[in-house]
């Protein structure tokens, strides 16, 4: 409270003095010399700037010069008296604050630094003011200066224009026979206090001449009234954009090769940004500390280190809303501007964050990293990793809430737009470090756990080579019973339920289960495919299995804590293809033989199933079709089926894309080699369709060119 009076104090002060000089510019601007008819403000123009308004003009000269104009002497068509006195205020402001910075070797740093909250909203009702003010009178078009704005004092008909003959502002020395209580004087006593004169000359004194120091103690309390009023008046957005506040805001100038000066309250708030990220960052020193062990030998064994409590990150919370606090007027006495700018730092410790917990995690070979093949249960360091993960989970959760914790909550049920709209602005700042946490996660945790599961989960698929599907068993309980599914994945996959699914937070649980299903359909669709040859029989189990694997696969993703489907995961292009190899397996078309190869493909191309297989799926499966002289793409590269589909066509990470161009080549080189090895045996053999060949070399382009498309 005694910070938001100071500051109340010094913002009414600036205030008084601003609107003076305004109704100073307004009355020269509107009045001519009775005998010479030379209006006033041209009259001040022509004259030479005060050498105690020095920076101004230099600082408005730059201004010039960037906008293209000339650099010798300010334009005295667009001459504005008011932006000389406000920016040399703001350069006298900047040089004050940096003299109470440094002052006894910055031991006072922290306790100026803490006034920028208030400092902050008392300026920016002080600029909300004077907009208004200059607003208003723009649009009246009144020459009464007296009432354009309450100061409470006296005026003349001129509104103090006698300050002209002043020697301070024709470049003379003191000011006389202004009456002024130095009692009242804020700006006297505040460059006192601060070591030296604000502007070298007191700008008040040009336009007035103060009868007693009441009346501007009375105006306090209007005037304070009269700024909170006009900040829901004005437009914000038109406020912040402003000159004044773009000047009062500040920005740093270079004085010499060593050392470098600021305007207005940079200074004041890149103090108040120091401090606050200093005590943002000071709990983490305590966090991730390296834990250190040692055998009987006495020689140092590796050890992973100690993770957060869930009491360290309850305090980190506490610490992060209570920066953002300081946006909150009634709790921090700062302005809802703010919010932004305490966001930022609190992105920045996220962000030191996130790279001591990247160093927490364990930096093993992912071999090491992989779960046990034969217990399918994690080793020490992945679940150290899923731990790590639930440490960055519920940080996440607290950041995310910070915003409606800090500025929404605590005045519930009561609503206020503005607390949601400083919410609001705090919550989108903080994106930054949501999206680092997931990130870090996605990559440095969850997508080595992918990939071990997956890797499991591709050494059972590849089992279905072995003959699984080769025997035409007539008896329907042994067929039952020899479920692939059932056998080697149902098993695998309620184990991955329970030993890690149940281990990670649920949105991480959700994009595991979805990666492991995502790449178990693909996977899966591409082992059977490759199957060969492919009876009556082996077709009815394997659509048995299809059914038990959606089944398994639903059952997965549901304890991933998740709503979705499997037709929902990745866009529902894998569940699509899983339903259209049902389709697959049925095909008939080639029965009837005297159908020509490209009927038989535009035939194919036309089914509307067709359009969700993947061609490498529908090229290996007309494979189950052909002369055994026409190899398999797996036989053709020499390596196992499984160990095809994992390195060519389905990635561990569960992208298929970059194998079908791939699967195509190999497709034209073991045609190639039919033709030419029927082209020396003379095609004396009947155990397949001679067709196949012709059929995929029509087939190709076109599933490539819609794939692409």
């Amino acid at each position: 409270e005694k910070r938001a009076a100071a500051a109340s104090k010094w913002s009414t002060a600036i205030s008084d003095a601003a609107s003076r000089v305004w109704n100073l510019h307004r009355v020269l601007a509107r009045r001519n010399d009775p005998v010479t008819r030379k209006n006033f403000l041209d009259a001040v123009s022509e004259s030479r700037v005060p050498r105690e308004f020095a920076g101004a003009e230099g600082r408005l000269m730059e201004v010039q010069i960037r906008n293209g104009g000339d650099g010798l002497m300010l334009n005295k068509a667009n001459f504005y008296l008011f932006s000389l006195f406000w920016v040399q205020m703001s350069i006298g402001l900047g040089g004050r604050i940096q003299r109470l910075l440094k002052y006894d070797n910055g031991t006072l740093e922290s306790d100026v630094a803490a006034l920028y909250p208030a400092v902050r909203s008392a300026s920016l009702s002080m600029v909300t003011e004077l907009y208004d003010t200059k607003l208003s009178s723009s649009d009246a078009g009144d020459v009464n200066v007296g009432g354009t704005i309450s100061m409470g004092g006296s005026y003349g008909v001129m509104g103090g224009s006698a300050g002209l003959e002043d020697a301070v502002f024709l470049g003379g020395g003191a000011l006389g026979g202004s009456g002024m209580d130095s009692s009242e004087d804020y700006f006297s006593r505040a460059d006192e206090a601060a070591g030296g004169g604000f502007f070298g000359a007191t700008a008040d004194a040009w336009t007035h001449v103060d009868s007693a120091g009441g009346d501007s103690e009375a105006g306090q309390g209007t005037r304070g009234a009269a700024a909170h009023s006009s900040a829901s008046s004005s437009s914000t957005l038109a406020v912040f954009s402003s000159t004044e506040w773009t000047a009062l805001q500040g920005e740093t100038t270079s004085t010499d090769g060593s050392s470098s000066s600021s305007t207005g309250l940079l200074a004041l708030q890149t103090a108040f940004l120091k401090e606050s990220k200093k005590r943002l960052f000071a709990p983490l020193e305590f966090l991730f500390p390296e834990a250190v062990s040692v055998d009987e030998n006495g020689i140092a064994i590796p050890v992973l280190p100690t993770l957060p409590s869930r009491y360290d990150i309850a305090k980190l919370d506490a610490i992060v809303r209570e920066e953002l606090s300081l946006a909150d007027p009634r709790q921090g006495g700062g302005d809802f501007s703010m919010a932004t700018m305490i966001g930022e730092m609190v992105v920045s410790m996220m962000h030191e964050f996130c790279v001591m917990a990247s160093r927490s995690i364990s930096e093993t070979g992912e071999e090491h990293r992989a779960l046990d093949s034969r217990s399918s249960s994690a080793s020490e360091s992945q679940t150290h990793n899923l731990n790590v993960s639930a440490v960055m989970s519920s940080l996440a959760s607290f950041v995310r809430n910070a915003p409606e914790n800090t500025f929404v909550n605590p005045y519930r049920p009561a609503q206020s737009t503005q607390h949601e709209e400083a919410a609001h602005s705090c919550r989108m700042a903080l994106l930054p470090a949501l999206r680092e946490i997931d990130s870090l996660v996605k990559s440095s945790i969850l997508d080595p756990l992918c990939r071990s599961l997956n890797r499991q989960v591709s050494a059972a698929l590849a089992k279905m080579h072995r003959g699984t599907y080769l025997k035409e068993s007539e008896d329907p309980m042994s067929q039952q019973q020899s479920s692939f599914v059932q056998i080697y994945l149902t098993d695998q996959y309620d184990a991955i339920a329970a030993k890690y699914l149940s281990q990670l937070p649920n949105e991480y649980a959700v994009t595991v289960a979805s990666t492991v299903a995502t790449f178990s359909i693909y996977s899966f669709v591409s082992n059977a495919a490759l199957l060969r040859p492919l009876g009556e029989m082996s077709r009815l189990r394997l659509t048995q299995d299809l059914a038990d694997f959606e089944m398994a696969l639903e059952q997965l993703v549901f304890k991933g804590g998740t709503s979705l489907s499997l037709s929902q995961i990745a866009n529902g292009k894998p569940y699509a293809e899983l339903r259209a190899v049902r389709q697959l397996l049925y095909w008939a078309a080639l029965e009837d033989r005297t159908l020509s190869p490209a009927e038989v493909a535009k035939g194919l191309l036309r089914d509307a199933w067709v359009k969700d297989l993947r061609p490498s799926t529908l090229f290996h499966f007309l494979f189950s079709f052909a002369p055994a002289l026409l190899t398999s793409p797996h036989h053709f590269k020499r390596v196992d089926a499984g160990e095809y589909v994992s390195n060519t066509l389905v990635k561990l990470d569960g992208s298929v894309e970059d194998g079908e161009a791939s699967a195509w080549m190999t497709t034209m080189a073991c045609c190639d080699a039919y033709q030419q090895r029927e082209s020396v045996d003379g095609g004396d053999y009947t155990d397949g369709d001679r067709r196949i060949g012709a059929i995929l070399m029509v087939l190709g382009p076109e599933l490539l060119r819609r794939r692409r498309q």
